[in-house]
Formats: structure tokens, sequence, C-alpha cells
């Protein structure tokens, strides 16, 4: 038991002169003036150039004012479409045309805010032509036509199309 005491004792004392001959076997002291002397044994590795990368040009700010806007040249510059309706039932029966922007697909079904419609007129025997003025925001409707009789509305959904001359809403 002596023995281990003694190694524990020993072992911190023996780091401290080793650390004392490291550090100043690393040297320090100052400049004494003598010239440097190069190493020639090995060539001085050399850092290849930087890869040049061409930065990402400053993006475009946003408009701030209406001379700050650039329109395509195809751009009608409108904020309105209009929407022909055309609706033929080939029946007498009455009804009543409902044209709406605020709906959600519910199953089988539809959930419609009557409170949104565009455009609500009867049906004259089964029929109904008509152009509607739509805002440009508005790129999906739903039409719905209710009959008096007592029959299942009927729903179709309609969207926009970018590449048509004119807008048409067909129910037959």
């Amino acid at each position: 038991m002596n023995i281990q005491n003694n190694t524990l004792l020993n072992r911190p004392a023996s780091m401290m002169v080793c650390f004392a001959f490291l550090m100043t076997a690393c040297g320090g002291g100052g400049d004494d003036g003598a010239p440097a002397t190069p190493v020639t044994s090995a060539p001085a590795a050399t850092t290849p150039p930087p890869a040049t990368t061409t930065p990402d040009p400053d993006p475009a700010p946003d408009p701030t004012s209406l001379d700050d806007l650039v329109v395509d040249a195809d751009n009608k510059l409108q904020s309105a479409y209009t929407l022909t309706v055309d609706v033929n039932k080939g029946n007498s029966n009455r009804g009543y045309f409902s044209l709406c922007d605020d709906y959600q697909a519910n199953g089988g079904g539809y959930n419609v805010n009557f409170n949104s419609c565009l455009f609500r007129g009867p049906l004259t025997d089964g029929k109904l032509s008509k152009d509607v003025k739509v805002a440009n925001h508005e790129s999906q409707l739903i039409a719905v036509i209710w009959f008096y009789d007592g029959q299942a509305p009927q729903y179709t959904e309609w969207q926009y199309k970018q590449d048509a001359e004119t807008q048409i809403l067909t129910m037959n």
C-alpha cells in the first residue's frame, strides 16, 4: 500500500518536469538580429488559386411606383374578363341560376356560400344566356341550378382557360 501511494505522488511531479522540458525546448526568446536561414530541403507547397464564381445578380427591387412596373406585351391590362353563361336544360322547368366564387367540394356535393354569388337569375323555359363581368383574380367558379319542382340542385365547376379566346360556361 505504501508503494502505491509513493507512485501516485511521483506521477504529477514527473509530468511537470516533462512539461517544463517541452516548454524550454520549443524556444521562445526574441530576435537576436541573426538573419533567418531558409530551409531548402522541401519545395514550398503552393495553393491553387481560388475558383472564381460569378456572383448572383442583385434581384430586381419591388416596384415602388407605376413607373417601375414592367408589363408583358400580351397583357391587355384589363381588371375583368367576360364570362358567357349559356344554360339550356331543354325543358320548361322553372329554375334559378347562381354563379358563385366561394365554395368547397364536400364528398359528393358542395358547400356554397350563396352570399358570394357574382350573378343570380331565373331560367326561362329552362334557358339562360348572359354575359357576366368577372374579376381577373376569380379563376374558379361554381354554377348551381335550383329547380322549383323539388329536383336536386345541379352543380357545375368552371375554371378559367388561359388559352381560350373567350370564356364560356355551358350547362345542358
